[in-house]
């Protein structure tokens, strides 16, 4: 069983996870219908609509590779949220959204809106966030420029502190976890205890 943390609009949620020899990639996944709606419902050009897809594509990947790890949708140069639009669109198709969380991760992906906006976990998590992009696809979302700072720092959950111990698992399943309650920052995203990475 596999746990994933999701802050600012997310919750922790187990996922009964397929092996990944046998799960699709979030490229396999058909969206055109997904970014279609976000052109003749909100009036979206199709080279924003394709943006939104793609970096969606990249928020599920970051999903499927760190399933321990804390996530926030990241915002566009201009400050928007077509992110975070594209995934709602994605859950109003229940079916589809059903069909494709359960084949790429075993399990459905809620979302939950009650989580407070500005908090410390969330800044926390945003940055953490960031820098994993950045490791994972050597550039800033939405195109942007690389922010060579992101790639400084531990490499397993990309936090960057002093006193941080890396009890990390490689896989997300069976890594050496500590809690951050007995200083610095551990992580690991291992699944047998319910403990992600980050905000401890």
């Amino acid at each position: 069983m596999w746990f994933i943390v999701l802050l600012a609009g997310f919750s922790l949620y187990a996922l009964h996870s397929l092996p990944r020899s046998r799960r699709p990639i979030p490229e396999e996944i058909d969206l055109d219908s997904v970014r279609n709606a976000m052109m003749e419902k909100h009036g979206w050009t199709r080279e924003r609509s394709n943006a939104a897809r793609a970096e969606y594509i990249r928020f599920l990947t970051l999903l499927q590779m760190k399933p321990g790890f804390m996530l926030i949708p990241w915002l566009d140069e201009e400050g928007r949220d077509d992110l975070d639009q594209f995934w709602h669109q994605h859950i109003l198709d229940t079916a589809k959204y059903e069909a494709d969380c359960k084949a790429l991760f075993g399990g459905i992906v809620h979302h939950n809106p009650h989580v407070s906006r500005g908090s410390a976990d969330e800044s926390d998590a945003i940055q953490k966030t960031r820098r994993l992009y950045a490791r994972t696809f050597e550039s800033g979302p939405f195109g942007a420029s690389l922010d060579k700072t992101d790639l400084s720092g531990c490499g397993a959950c990309a936090t960057v502190e002093p006193g941080h111990s890396a009890g990390h698992g490689g896989d997300g399943s069976h890594g050496g976890h500590g809690c951050g309650g007995h200083g610095g920052h551990s992580c690991g995203g291992h699944g047998c205890g319910g403990h992600g990475c980050g905000g401890h």
